[in-house]
């Protein structure tokens, strides 16, 4: 039914065993002493010295950065020009979905010709690059901030993004919003839902929170079939939210706070949580994270991408609306929401059964946009 995160982490696991048998366990790249260098001359230094060493490794390699990101075109864009302005470096973006973000980087490491300095994109996709051997160490003064529960493995989670479901509040009024996920099993919302394809971590996240909390399989199950049975399936967040915005489609059974909250700013009559501004809908925050490429081309200049999107450029991704991975004063991206916590192992260690339940949920819902 549709290309999941876990066809993505096959291809990766594929070019994994490839660099295996090709270079007896090491990924290729002819860049790579040089890189391994770069990134031991910084992490040799105290944490107030790196920046600086840094900077001049930098200017040393001709003050490039190439960035991996599935960030969407208009946050990608003022987080490379914040950084350009910070460093002078000049960043040059590959934008694309968290799969064709993990793809892309996975044949050009099996190709020995790393084209990607900094990546930033999805935990999934993150975790895969980190298992492979893809990404580099990075142990400076910008982990201090994050939250232990946000540092990972040769990578860390720079912004989350927050699942609740949206509405637009021309179409659904103030009684007839919902206060609950189970709300939305209800008749009343019979062809008014939308879900989007990819969201097995949705899937995974609520029926592990309901069974937590008391409910029985039987009661889980009759509840997500009740709710497919009320919704159309859509391709990608952004875009289901333009039909929400539009008024092609009353609610979003699930998506991303910020994608939300910038189109309610830019006038779109949605919103995603009650009109008293308190949520009792559990939200979940999946971690976005970011990482520096093994064998990189510019690794100086991948370092300081990393370094300062968990610094300075925390607060770019709050003035943007995005919910940053560290406690920045004036952010009110969580304001009102009850979070609980996201399942980050349970996703990555169980993604394909999780990827196959959901596909065959969707298999009761109506073809949508």
């Amino acid at each position: 039914m549709r290309t999941t995160r876990n066809a993505a982490l096959a291809v990766s696991a594929l070019v994994a065993a490839a660099l295996v048998t090709a270079c007896g366990g090491s990924s290729p790249g002819a860049s790579s002493g040089t890189a391994n260098s770069a990134y031991s001359q910084i992490s040799a230094l105290p944490k107030a010295q790196q920046r600086a060493k840094a900077q001049e490794l930098a200017k040393k390699e001709g003050n490039t950065l190439s960035l991996y990101t599935s960030m969407t075109a208009d946050v990608a864009t003022p987080v490379a020009k914040a950084f350009e302005k910070k460093f002078g470096i000049h960043v040059s973006v590959f934008r694309a979905n968290s799969e064709t973000v993990l793809q892309r980087t996975s044949q050009e490491e099996q190709a020995g010709r790393p084209g990607g300095d900094a990546v930033e994109t999805d935990f999934v996709e993150m975790a895969a690059m980190a298992q492979n051997g893809f990404l580099a160490d990075y142990t400076g003064s910008g982990l201090d901030k994050v939250d232990p529960s946000g540092r990972f493995t040769h990578w860390t989670a720079s912004r989350f993004n927050v699942f609740q479901p949206a509405w637009n509040t021309n179409l659904i009024k103030p009684a007839d919003e919902p206060h609950s996920w189970e709300d939305l099993a209800s008749p009343k919302y019979k062809g008014k839902l939308t879900v989007e394809i990819s969201d097995s971590d949705w899937y995974e996240n609520l029926t592990k929170y309901w069974l937590d909390h008391g409910k029985t399989q039987a009661q889980v199950d009759a509840l997500w079939k009740a709710i497919i049975g009320n919704s159309k399936v859509s391709k990608g967040h952004t875009t289901m939210m333009q039909f929400l915005s539009a008024g092609q489609s009353p609610i979003e059974a699930m998506n991303y706070t910020y994608i939300t909250d910038r189109a309610e700013k830019k006038g779109a009559p949605v919103t995603h949580l009650p009109a008293d501004g308190v949520s009792k809908i559990p939200a979940f925050a999946r971690p976005n994270g970011v990482g520096m490429i093994k064998d990189a081309k510019h690794p100086a200049a991948a370092w300081l991408f990393y370094d300062w999107l968990l610094t300075d450029g925390q607060q770019e991704l709050v003035d943007l609306g995005l919910t940053p991975s560290t406690k920045i004063p004036g952010d009110q991206s969580l304001k009102g929401t009850t979070l609980v916590p996201f399942d980050v192992t349970g996703l990555t260690k169980e993604g394909a059964d999780w990827d196959k339940k959901y596909d065959q949920l969707l298999r009761g819902a109506s073809a949508g946009k």
